[in-house]
This record gives C-alpha cells, sequence and structure tokens, in this order.
C-alpha cells in the first residue's frame, strides 16, 4: 500500500513538471530572438549616440563668446541680484513691527476666562441652537 501511495506522488510529480516545462523551440526561433534584441540597441550604442551629440554641441559652442567676459560686468550682475533680494532694513523694520503687535495683543483679557464662562456661552449656544430647531 505505500509503494502505491509513493508510486502516486512521484506520477502526479512528474505530470506536473513535464506540463510548466515551456514548449523547445528551434535554434532558429532563438536565433531571431537573439537578433531582435540586439537590433534593438544596447546600453553602449545609446551611450555613444549621446556622448558624439555632446562632442558636436561642444564644438558648436567653442566660438561663441561668454556671457560675462570682463570682471566689471561680472560685478554688475552680482550687484542686480542683490537689489532684487531682501534688503535688511526693510525686514528688521516688519519684525519690529511684529514684535510691536504681539506685545500689544500680549496684555488683552481673554473673552471668556474662566470654565464658568466658558459653560455658560456653550450652554446658550446649545438652547439657540435646540430654539431653531
Amino acid at each position: 500500500m505505500n509503494k502505491l501511495i509513493v508510486a502516486l506522488i512521484a506520477g502526479t510529480f512528474a505530470a506536473v513538471a513535464a506540463a510548466q516545462a515551456p514548449a523547445p523551440s528551434t535554434t532558429k526561433e532563438k536565433q531571431q530572438q537573439v537578433d531582435a534584441a540586439t537590433k534593438g540597441g544596447s546600453d553602449a550604442a545609446i551611450q555613444k549616440n549621446l556622448d558624439a551629440k555632446g562632442v558636436a554641441d561642444a564644438k558648436a559652442a567653442k566660438g561663441t563668446p561668454k556671457a560675462l567676459p570682463t570682471t566689471k560686468d561680472k560685478a554688475q550682475a552680482v550687484d542686480a541680484a542683490t537689489k532684487t533680494g531682501t534688503d535688511a532694513a526693510s525686514q528688521k523694520a516688519q519684525e519690529t513691527k511684529g514684535v510691536a503687535d504681539a506685545k500689544a495683543a500680549k496684555g488683552t483679557p481673554k473673552a471668556l476666562p474662566t470654565t464658568k464662562d466658558k459653560q455658560k456661552a456653550v450652554d446658550a449656544a446649545t438652547k439657540e441652537g435646540a430654539l431653531q430647531k
């Protein structure tokens, strides 16, 4: 009986393994797949094309004049960029105004200072809501 069970398990395993195996393809089909993958271009071919384009762009740009050829031009560009940036004086004035506003608001009393006052406000709002319905 045990031999029969072992034989059935082995037969089932062999049948499943055979069913999962791909159908054997011919050498010609395999060669066509390899050729198709190779013709698509490899990473090296793509990189070579990009390098050639980069070299051509560099050669084309080699004769063009620089944007800021002298130190004076560079200094003017830096000055223009600095002027459009933040102004320290205006920023300081804004900070001072913000501090003054915060100090003024700090001393104002709260609308509902105690828990009892808060509870009264909640009860009143609840009662109004109930009357409106």
